[in-house]
This record gives structure tokens, sequence and C-alpha cells, in this order.
């Protein structure tokens, strides 16, 4: 498997956190990936991976906008893959591509259902980073405006791991009630949830130098318990038996795993 990140555009930053290159061809090994707060743009330039319903391994769309996960997403390589991924800050996916994030909580959804005319055309031909950086440095141009103070919220979040829904709407001046239904339209679930999911993404880091429990009260769980049933939640297996499946795929969507980023060109 080869992975690599790359750092968009600085227009387009505002919007992406990164556009990620997947490469695999092992279809013996199925990936758990886990909930970390960011919707995604998946563009298949090869043959897609598949996942589980209803007992039935199914491939994924061609291209595909995906939700807020709030559970594990397990996927399998059916041939050989190739990916370019966009992963948008959690609150922004909406405003750049001018959907209802919040009804795509758990869901995925083809682009030939959210966009058309042109810019399906330009997504198409998509072939590299670059030429996607193009396409959306051209729809941020005119995406909706940006709610400062929520996103200073958000990357409070992301950078502590965990903030009360109640230190969250006073950082925002707004009332608890107003708060989550902003915060639930623009970024997909609810900030207690998301707040819940940046907590839990800093374990991973923790452990470097830490055991279970000490990793659990770093990051500011009441204890190793309440660590456990977070990976009960958010990947259905418990710590010790999710770190034992050793999926390349899965380190690198947990903040433990990050790599190298480089400039995409335009």
């Amino acid at each position: 498997m080869r992975y690599q990140e790359i750092k968009p555009s600085a227009e387009v930053g505002q919007f992406v956190r990164a556009y990620w290159i997947l490469e695999d061809t092992d279809a013996s090994r199925v990936h758990r990936i886990v909930p970390d707060g960011h919707a995604e743009l998946i563009l298949n330039l090869g043959q897609p991976y598949e996942s589980p319903r209803d007992g039935v391994w199914n491939p994924q769309p061609a291209c595909f906008l995906i939700g807020q996960i709030t559970g594990p997403l397990v996927l399998r390589a059916a041939g050989v893959t190739r990916i370019i991924g966009v992963t948008f800050h959690p609150h922004t996916a909406g405003q750049l591509l001018k959907v209802p994030i919040c009804e795509l909580t758990d869901r995925s959804v083809s682009v030939r259902d959210i966009v058309s005319g042109g810019l399906l055309r330009e997504l198409d031909d998509v072939n590299d980073v670059a030429a996607l950086d193009r396409v959306l440095l051209a729809l941020a141009k005119r995406a909706w405006g940006e709610d400062r103070l929520l996103s200073a919220v958000v990357n409070e979040v992301e950078t502590s791991g965990f903030l009360s829904v109640g230190e969250m709407a006073d950082r925002a001046a707004l009332s608890p009630r107003q708060f989550e239904r902003r915060f639930r339209q623009a970024v997909g679930i609810p900030p207690k949830l998301f707040s819940r999911m940046q907590r839990f993404q800093r374990v991973f880091g923790a452990l470097e130098g830490a055991g279970w429990a000490d990793a659990a009260i770093e990051c500011g769980y009441y204890d190793q318990a309440h660590l456990i049933r977070d990976f009960q939640e958010f990947a259905g297996k418990p710590p010790a038996a999710l770190l034992a499946e050793n999926s390349d795929l899965a380190r690198h969507f947990v903040s433990h795993f990050s790599n190298t980023v480089v400039t995409a060109s335009r």
C-alpha cells in the first residue's frame, strides 16, 4: 500500500485540510476506519473499495462524497485501487459544495447526484491532485461565506481534543441550543459527538509514550473504562483488538499516523 498526503493551495486550504493519494492491491485484508470528524470526497481512478451491506460486499461509487461517519467503516480492496481523496475541514464541505452536509451523516452519495454540468465534467477529467486543486479553486471563489465564530470553535476543539457544549457555545457567543443547531448544520453531527471524536483521535498519539490508563487520563477520559467505551462505539472493538488488526489503511486515518505533507502545484 502507498499513501501520501498533499497540502492544497492556499485558497482551497480554507476549505480542504488535505488531499491524499492511496494505492492498494491487497484484497486479502479488511480495513477498519474510525470516525475523525471530517467529510471526504473520494475519486476512484482504479477499482473501488468494497464495503459490506446486509452481509454482502458491495463496491463503492466511482466518485462520491461521504459525510460524517459515527461508527467504524469497514473496507477491502477488490483489485488495483487508486484513489484521490479530499479531506475537508469539519465545517466546510457544505460551504464549498453547497450541499446540506447534515443530511449525509453515515451516508455516501455519488457526485452525479449533487453536481451537474461543467463541474461534473471537470471532476470526471481529474487524474491528479493538481487538476483537482484547480477545480476546487473555482468552487472556493464562489463558496458560501465562512462562519468565523464556528470556525474558531471547531479549530479549538481539534487542537484541545474536548470541550463541553456549554464551553463551545460561550466561545461562539450563542445559547447552547442555537449553537448546537448551527454546528449540526455545518458539521453534520452534534458538537458533543464531534468533541468526543477529537478526544478519541488524540489517544493514538498519547499511546506513543504511555500505557492505556495514562493515555486515557492525558486525553481527558475519567479512566480506562471510559476510553474503552469510546473504542467500542467508534471502532466497534476494544483497543487491543483494533491495534492487533495492524491495518495500513486504518493507520493513515488516525492522527497518530500523519504523513509528510507536500504542497500541491497548480
